[in-house]
This record gives C-alpha cells, sequence and structure tokens, in this order.
C-alpha cells in the first residue's frame, strides 16, 4: 500500500509541476487518407482482385513513408504488403527486388549474421526457385546454414531445418547423392533431438529421408523409413486420424507411382479401415458432426482408388445429403454426379447436376453456367448430342463474356464441342472448334513451360493427355480419311511431342547462362510478364477487374512480344527453342523427296463410349503414323495395337544384339510387316526418310529391319532420327561453333584388376561407385585413324580425358567420344566379381522394355566413364559423366557429337516424350546432330565404323548417308554381316554435311 501511495503522490507532483496532459492532435490529412485507403485494400484482397490491390499497397507504401519516414517499422511492414500483392498479380520480379532491398535493410540494421536477416532470405528466394535459378539460390542457403549454426548451433533442430531445405536444393539441382548425405545428418540432428522414439517431431524429416532414398532407387531403405512414419503416427496421442490416415495415404501414392502395387494395397485398405472406424465414434456422439461430409467424401475417393464403387457411391451420398441438411456448401454435387456416371447411372448424374445448376442460378448470372459442361457430358452419355452441344455453346459463350476466347477453360469447352461434333459426323465443325481448342492449348501451354521444374511440366503433360489424344483420334476414330483431322493431328504432335525436352533446352536458367550481364536483364523482365500474364488468365477479371481484364491481358501480351524479340536478337538458342510451331513451318523444311514419318503411341478412344469406368475400361494403346512430305497433305496411318508391336520390339533388339543369333531377319521382317510395311504407299517411294519414333520404337535401328523382298531397308533407305519433326525448326538456326574438333578417347581408368576390354564399350549396374571399367585400347587405334582423317582435333586421351576437361568445353564444332557407355537397368542382373572381391563392368544384357524406376531421374541412369573413374577422382570430378551432368554442357553451336561407345541411345522410354538418355541430355546442351549407339558395340568394328565415317564426313557426305555407306561396307563384309556389328549405332539431328 506504501508503495501505490508513493505512486500516486509522484504522478501528482508531476502533474502539478507539468501542467495537463495536451490533447492528442487531431490525425493529419495524410493518415486519415492512410486508413481509408487499408479499408480498400482489404477489399480488394478480399475479391482476390491483386493487380489493383498491388498498385493501391504501392501507394500506401509511399504514403507511409512520408508520414513516419523510411526508418520506421511500419514502412517495413508497408514494404512486405507490397511485395506479397506484387506476387500474387503476378510480379514476381517486382516482389523479389523489394525482398532483396529488406534483406539489405535487414543487415545493415541488425548485423549480417542476424536473426533478421535469416528470418529475411527465405522470401528473396522465391523467384529464383520459380525460374529454376538454382545455382543463384545456393549462395543463400549456404549463408542460412552459416547463420543458423552460429545462433543456434548445429546439433539443434533448427539447424536441422535449414540442412533440409539445403539438400531439397541439391535435389533440383540433381545432386541426388550430395542431397541424400544432408537428408541423413539432418535426420540424424533430428534424431538427436528427439524426446523418444516415436517423437511426432521426427515425422517430417523421416518422409524427406525415406523420399530421398526412394528417389535414389534404395527401395528398403526408403521403406524402412515410411515404415517408422507410419509408427510414429499410429502411436503419438498427438496424431488424430486425419493426420495418421493422410500420411498413409501419401506413402501409398508413393508406392503406387512407383509401381509398387504390392506395398500401397495394404495401407489403402488400412487407410479405409481407420476412416470407417472414425466415422463410426463420430457418427455415435452426432449423427449431424459437420466434419463428418469431409471424412465421408475422403473414405468415399479412397474407396474409389481401389475401384470399390459401390461403397465409394454410398460415402458421397451420405456426405451429399448431411451437407444439403447442415452445412450447404454444394461440395459434393459434382463428385456424386462422377460416381453414379462411373456406375453406369447417367440419369441419376443428371438429376443431380441439374439440381445443383438450379441451386447456383439463384447466385447470381455470373453462376447461371457453372454446371452445363458436366451436364453436356452426361447428355452426352444419354446420346442427346443436340442438347449437349447446346449447353457446351452456352457455357463456353458465357466463360468467353467473363474471361475472354482464349482462356483454357473456352478452349476446354470448344474441344468438347469437337467431340461432340465428331460423334454426330459434322466434321467441318469438329474441326473448327478443335482448331480453335488446340490454339488455345498451345498458348497454354507455352505459358506453363516457362517456369516450374521438368517435374512440373511432366506433370502437366500428364494431365493433359487427353489433348493429343483428342487430336490423333480425330482422324483414327472418325475420320481417317479427312484431310483436315490428318492436318490437326499431325500439328498437334508436332507441337506436343517431346516438348519437354525443349522446355529443358530453353529453360531461363540455361540460356541465361549464356548471356551478357547487361542482357540477362531482358529476360527478367520477359520472365516477370510471363508470370503476370499466366496468374492473370487463371485468376479472370476478379483479379484486375472486370473493365480492365482484357486491356491489361492485351498489354501483357503485347509487351512479352517485344521482349521476345528483343531476347531473340540476343540468343540464337532463345531463337531456336521458342518459335511459333505451325505444320507449314515444319512441311518447308522437309527436303526435297524426302518424308517425315512421325510415329506416335496415342490412346484410341471408342466411339460408342463416352465415360470409362472399371466395367467400361479404354481400348489399348495404339501405335500410329503421319507421312509429310514437302508439299501436300499428310497421310494418317494407324499402325494398331502397341503390345504386338513392342513384343516384337523386345524379340528384334535381342536378335540385332547377339552376333550368334540366327533370328534377325525373321525378326526383323516380322518388326517392319508391323510398323514401316504399312507406310509404304505413303512413303511414295522416297528412300531419304526422317523417322521420329516413339515409345519402345525410339530402340529400333530401321535400317536393320527386312521388308518383303527380304531386303535390308539399310540397302535402299537412309534414316535421320528425330525427337520429333518440330527438330527441323530448331536445326534451322544456326550457331557458330567457338573451337575446332575435340577428341576423348582410351581415358586411363586406372583399373586395379579389371584387366583389358572384353571387346565391348559398356556395362549396366546399379552402382556405379562399385565399378571397375576395364581399359579400351581399341579406341586409342580409332582415334589415331580419325586424326589422320579429319585433322585438327584437340587430343584427350589417358590421364587428360577428365570429366573436369569436358565439362570446361565450349561449343567444338565436333565432339568425339569414345570410351565406356552406361545403361542403368532397372532390375541389374547381379554383377561378377574378379578375385579380389571387385565388381567387374561386363556386359549384362538388354533391357527388354522399360520398368517403373522408383522415382530415380531417369537421366542418372545413362552417361559415360572418364578418366579416374576407377578411383572416382577425375579432375575436379568423379569421373563419371552422368547424362543429367551433361545437359549442363555448353554444345550450343556443336555441330555433331559422336558417342562411340556402348548403350549412349537408350534411356528411359517414355509416350510422346522421346527418351530420357544421353541422347536427350546433348540436345538439351545444344548438340545439332549425335551419332549415338544402341547396345554394347564391338571394339574393332566400331573403330573401322568411325574411321570409315569420317572420311566420308571428309568427302562431303551428308551426316546420316555417311554413316549409311559405311555401314554397309561394313555388312558386306562377311565377317560383320550380322547387324550387331554395325546397326547399333543412329544419326540423329542435323543430316547437313559438314
Amino acid at each position: 500500500m506504501r508503495v501505490a501511495s508513493l505512486v500516486v503522490a509522484l504522478l501528482v507532483s508531476v502533474t502539478a509541476v507539468a501542467g495537463p496532459r495536451p490533447p492528442k492532435p487531431p490525425p493529419s490529412a495524410d493518415e486519415v487518407e492512410l486508413k481509408r485507403l487499408d479499408a480498400v485494400l482489404r477489399d480488394l484482397e478480399m475479391k482476390q482482385a491483386y493487380v489493383p490491390a498491388a498498385k493501391l499497397a504501392r501507394k500506401l507504401y509511399e504514403l507511409q513513408r512520408k508520414i513516419s519516414g523510411d526508418d520506421s517499422p511500419m514502412v517495413r511492414i508497408r514494404q512486405g504488403t507490397l511485395a506479397g500483392m506484387l506476387a500474387a498479380s503476378g510480379d514476381d520480379l517486382g516482389a523479389h527486388k523489394l525482398y532483396l532491398d529488406m534483406l539489405a535493410d535487414a543487415e545493415a540494421k541488425h548485423g549480417a549474421e542476424s536473426r533478421e536477416v535469416l528470418r529475411a532470405i527465405p522470401p528473396a528466394l522465391t523467384y529464383l526457385y520459380v525460374q529454376g535459378r538454382y545455382a543463384e539460390i545456393e549462395p543463400y542457403l549456404q549463408r542460412e546454414l552459416a547463420i543458423s549454426k552460429k545462433l543456434d548451433g548445429d546439433h539443434t533442430q533448427s539447424y536441422a531445418g535449414e540442412l533440409i531445405m539445403y539438400a531439397s536444393l541439391l535435389g533440383m539441382r540433381g545432386e541426388y547423392a550430395a542431397g541424400l548425405r544432408i537428408y541423413e545428418q539432418a535426420y540424424a540432428i533430428d534424431e538427436a533431438n528427439a524426446k523418444s522414439k516415436d517423437d511426432l517431431g521426427m515425422l517430417g524429416v523421416t518422409q524427406a529421408l525415406a523420399y530421398a532414398y526412394w528417389q535414389a532407387n534404395q527401395q528398403p531403405k526408403a521403406v524402412e523409413l515410411y515404415n517408422r512414419a507410419i509408427h510414429i503416427v499410429d502411436t503419438t496421442p498427438l496424431a488424430n486420424v486425419m493426420m495418421q490416415a493422410g500420411v498413409k495415404w501419401s506413402i501409398a501414392l508413393i508406392y503406387r507411382a512407383g509401381g509398387r502395387d504390392d506395398l500401397a494395397k495394404p495401407l489403402t485398405i488400412q487407410v479405409i479401415d481407420e476412416y470407417t472406424k472414425e466415422i463410426a465414434r463420430v457418427e455415435a456422439k452426432n449423427p449431424d458432426d459437420p466434419s463428418l461430409p469431409g471424412m465421408y467424401g475422403q473414405l468415399a475417393m479412397n474407396d474409389r482408388a481401389i475401384d470399390d464403387l459401390a461403397d465409394a457411391d454410398k460415402l458421397m451420398r451420405k456426405a451429399y445429403d448431411l451437407d444439403a441438411r447442415t452445412t450447404h456448401t454444394d461440395a459434393w454435387d459434382a463428385v456424386l454426379a462422377d460416381l453414379d456416371r462411373a456406375e453406369g447411372h447417367p440419369q441419376e448424374a443428371l438429376a443431380v447436376l441439374e439440381k445443383a445448376a438450379a441451386s447456383f442460378a439463384k447466385k447470381g448470372k455470373r453462376f447461371e453456367h457453372t454446371y452445363d459442361m458436366s451436364i453436356a457430358n452426361v447428355l452426352e452419355d444419354l446420346g442427346k448430342l443436340g442438347p449437349a452441344a447446346q449447353k457446351l455453346i452456352a457455357y463456353r459463350d458465357s466463360t468467353g463474356a467473363m474471361y475472354g476466347k482464349r482462356h483454357p477453360l473456352y478452349g476446354l469447352a470448344e474441344m468438347q464441342l469437337a467431340n461432340i461434333y465428331m460423334r454426330s459426323g459434322d466434321f467441318a465443325a469438329a474441326g473448327k472448334a478443335l482448331a480453335d481448342s488446340l490454339d488455345i492449348a498451345e498458348r497454354e501451354l507455352s505459358n506453363v513451360l516457362q517456369i516450374g521444374t521438368e517435374s512440373d511440366h511432366e506433370l502437366y503433360f500428364a494431365q493433359h493427355s487427353y489433348v493429343l489424344d483428342s487430336a490423333i483420334n480425330f482422324a483414327a476414330i472418325f475420320a481417317p480419311k479427312n484431310t483436315t483431322a490428318a492436318r490437326l493431328g499431325l500439328e498437334t504432335v508436332l507441337r506436343r511431342k517431346g516438348r519437354v525436352l525443349d522446355a529443358a533446352a530453353a529453360s531461363m536458367a540455361t540460356i541465361r547462362s549464356k548471356l551478357s550481364p547487361d542482357d540477362k536483364k531482358l529476360l527478367d523482365d520477359l520472365a516477370a510478364a510471363r508470370s503476370q500474364l499466366a496468374k492473370l488468365t487463371v485468376a479472370g477479371p476478379s483479379a484486375t477487374g472486370d473493365d480492365d481484364y482484357t486491356k491489361t491481358v492485351a498489354a501483357l501480351e503485347e509487351q512479352i512480344a517485344q521482349l521476345e524479340i528483343k531476347v531473340g536478337d540476343k540468343s540464337a538458342q532463345y531463337r531456336a527453342v521458342s518459335q511459333a510451331i505451325s505444320l507449314a513451318a515444319v512441311q518447308k523444311l522437309v527436303p526435297k523427296g524426302a518424308r517425315l514419318v512421325e510415329i506416335i503411341n496415342f490412346q484410341p478412344y471408342d466411339a460408342k463410349v463416352t465415360y470409362y469406368t472399371p466395367t467400361t475400361p479404354k481400348p489399348a494403346r495404339h501405335y500410329a503414323a503421319y507421312v509429310l512430305a514437302q508439299t501436300g497433305d499428310p497421310v494418317f496411318v494407324d499402325l494398331g495395337s502397341a503390345q504386338p508391336i513392342d513384343d516384337a520390339i523386345v524379340a528384334f533388339r535381342k536378335a540385332v544384339s547377339n552376333p550368334k543369333n540366327t533370328h534377325a531377319t525373321d525378326l526383323g521382317h516380322a518388326l517392319y510387316t508391323l510398323t514401316l510395311g504399312k507406310l509404304a504407299g505413303a512413303l511414295g517411294g522416297a528412300t531419304e526418310i526422317l523417322i521420329a519414333p516413339d515409345g519402345a520404337l525410339n530402340l529400333v535401328p530401321f535400317s536393320a529391319l527386312v521388308d518383303d523382298k527380304g531386303q535390308l531397308l539399310l540397302e535402299h533407305d537412309n534414316f535421320t532420327y528425330l525427337t520429333s519433326g518440330r527438330d527441323l525448326l530448331r536445326l534451322a538456326v544456326r550457331s557458330k561453333a567457338q573451337g575446332g574438333g575435340v577428341m576423348f578417347a582410351n581415358p586411363a581408368f586406372d583399373a586395379t584388376g579389371g584387366g583389358t576390354s572384353d571387346g565391348t564399350r559398356g556395362a549396366r549396374s546399379a552402382d556405379l561407385s562399385s565399378l571397375m571399367w576395364p581399359q579400351l585400347p581399341g579406341t586409342g587405334e580409332e582415334a589415331d585413324l580419325v586424326e589422320k582423317t579429319w585433322a585438327g582435333f584437340t587430343d584427350f586421351r589417358g590421364a587428360r580425358a577428365t570429366e573436369t576437361a569436358l565439362k570446361q568445353l565450349h561449343g567444338p564444332r565436333i565432339l568425339h567420344l569414345a570410351t565406356h557407355g552406361f545403361f542403368l537397368a532397372d532390375e541389374p542382373p547381379k554383377p561378377s566379381r574378379d578375385t579380389t572381391g571387385q565388381q567387374i563392368a561386363t556386359p549384362m544384357g538388354l533391357a527388354a522394355a522399360p520398368q517403373p524406376t522408383g522415382g530415380e531421374n531417369p537421366l542418372l541412369r545413362s552417361g559415360l566413364a572418364l578418366a579416374g573413374a576407377n578411383k572416382l577422382k577425375s579432375g575436379d570430378d568423379d569421373g563419371i559423366l552422368t547424362a543429367l551432368e551433361a545437359s549442363g554442357l555448353d554444345l550450343w553451336g556443336t555441330e555433331l557429337v559422336v558417342l562411340s561407345a556402348c548403350d549412349t541411345g537408350n534411356g528411359k522410354v517414355t509416350n510422346g516424350d522421346g527418351v530420357y538418355g544421353l541422347r536427350r541430355a546433348l540436345v538439351i546442351a545444344g548438340a545439332e546432330g549425335l551419332v549415338m549407339s544402341l547396345w554394347q558395340v564391338d571394339d574393332a568394328a566400331t573403330r573401322d565404323l568411325m574411321a570409315g565415317y569420317y572420311a566420308r564426313l571428309k568427302a562431303g557426305k551428308p551426316r546420316s548417308d555417311a554413316l549409311r555407306d559405311i555401314q554397309l561396307e561394313i555388312h558386306h563384309n562377311p565377317k560383320y554381316a550380322h547387324p550387331f556389328y554395325w546397326a547399333a549405332f543412329l544419326a540423329a539431328g542435323d543430316n547437313s554435311p559438314l
């Protein structure tokens, strides 16, 4: 009490001396305006009108600076708000610059190693992640690690979290081994800090390390850790059923994607059981519990994943009915209708959708066509094509009025309309609607491929495979003799087949590395404009306001067009990979008298089925071919079911890759009959063939096929291999080489027991680090012969033939690599061992067909061995150049890469996207032409083939012609008549003379 009295007395005395406190001054006009604008900003955020919100946030930032000065904490808050609004509106570059300013401010005020700097770094990296500029990110993450180590110590969970971020970056850069070691380090730290073996805090790092093992194809270790993650969520009292089921469901999805249904199915059943028990518990307490619809819905989707449609339907109906009685979210209408369709009850689906449409129409004009597309689909199921078309037209026109006629939703409606017109036989209307839809799809694809990772692009293609299939099926199923259908189909194939490869070659990070610092600003501006356009397209008019949307989109498109011209002026590479793709442009580049044969593996439709279910599955996949001359319409030929062709490929490859197999001729004719034999009429006697295979046909040497007269195609046809006919556009843009020829031959592998070669140049094994690579003296003799024929090579042999030396090259005119090649089989045979217990690199047969890789990057599964590979020391590298590393070489301007090694043309085969291996990597790196092999080649025969090949190049022969000429000569030598000795090598890319 005495203390309180003293305080009161003191306050009274101070007041008496100082007088009464002056009244608080009224807010200034600027402060009043600030408060008003804050309310407007909140309203714009609620409406997701991010473009005007960003403009207003900038105004608020400047006003705050005026009121409180640049050093005010409120100014920093306003700056962060502005950065967030810019990012939301698509101006990632503008946000990035602000975040960098905030980082610099934190450094100046708090010190370079402060907690404030540690917090300021991550937002500044978002833009770099989006652009794939991983090399620029690494120094920041290294800095985060150093700051965290100093502030927290290197045995803390916060430091482990920084390690996980760094390991994730290493994975994005393809440095999987290094990333895996970092994940292991983070796991060890978290485990040491865990309160118990089942600490919930271990869940994240356990799953991260498990997935890293899964990607590295170390499935036993991954499964062990995934089991631990499951044990953690099952035993901790902090985990509810939703968390437990969510963890198990995510793991089951990984197993299923990796081809391990034996692991996925038990987990899925377990998840269903847990949801079922939890639902029963909640229902017993309160049948109208608002959490039940979500659980019903999730359990229904789990049931559908194992094709239990009846139970899924029952659960979804419960979710639908309970939602209608309680929360009224209208979240389950479309899902329930979809299940009705899957069960073959379109009339019930129609009733659900029409009821939902009537409910939505009451919400306003903007919502009255929400369900039109879904209703049209069901009407199509019922055979009511006219009413279905009317519904789609209403939906299309409504979408066009809101978003414009170039929006993806408008294009989707046009594609659905095209399918209805195809079924009704109105091919003229179908062609027009399909063409509009495909043009919109191409615009969307071009935007998507500018950002994100290659995995993102692959996922996009998988989700939008219907675009290509719809275009092909117009001719394949509905109008096989219709020239419009053939042209639309081929143009779509040219636009989409192998496009992920082009996107990798055209990535901003790849092109950026080859530009001057001044020119890089153009790429930044281009990336920022594209990002804004992409986000506006998805968001629609709400992002800008209805009145400004069309103008804003048009202005961005014009800005992008001007920037693309400027970047193209600076970069031949950009010009090559960013050209508009059209059938007419490609056709002009087909040589006179030649034929482009574009093969595609596609999903055919059933003309009588509109919705595929477990009881009405999709038809088997087919191969088809388009044959195109320099003039005239393309010819479409359906080659039939893919499975018999794939089986014939396996048998043929087994025969031609074994010199003792006597069935190569018969099997070559069998495969010819299924493929090129069906194209004889379309080829019109042409013998110069540009062939772009697909699927397993990527692994076939077509010159070794045998025609109906018993002749090898080698005798009368010349093949040049392409990923797609679109390659002709890229190859038409020339870039000057930066050097002459470079030769890598007979590397010193430093074998300590491998001895000499067994006569071939390759091996495969899942564990390259334990292989011993035997010397290849024949490659030295080959190099001598080649250099006598073609003078001027810079020579790297023996200990000089290092991986580091190869990586330091810049655009040599010719790059000749004579060494061991490898292609990793997914399930390799057990390796042989020498007396010291070391593994020896020996031939191990062929991978008959692509298998699931368990998530490992396929570009790690092929490559070349160089000097020091046996000791994993090659200059600054390990001596094993994977295809992933090869994709980072600077080969822009390189006219020819010769891979005089085994298996260099092999890799993971992907329908519609070529072969993931060295051939793909070198195209990404910029090589214009390749010579590569499809199996383990004979050392002596290869030496003679390469010497003869260069002699013919020296004489001025085109590249593919030169290879065919020497292959004919070797074939006519009785000792080497079998295709094993000469057919392994293919010529791909540019066929012009050197």
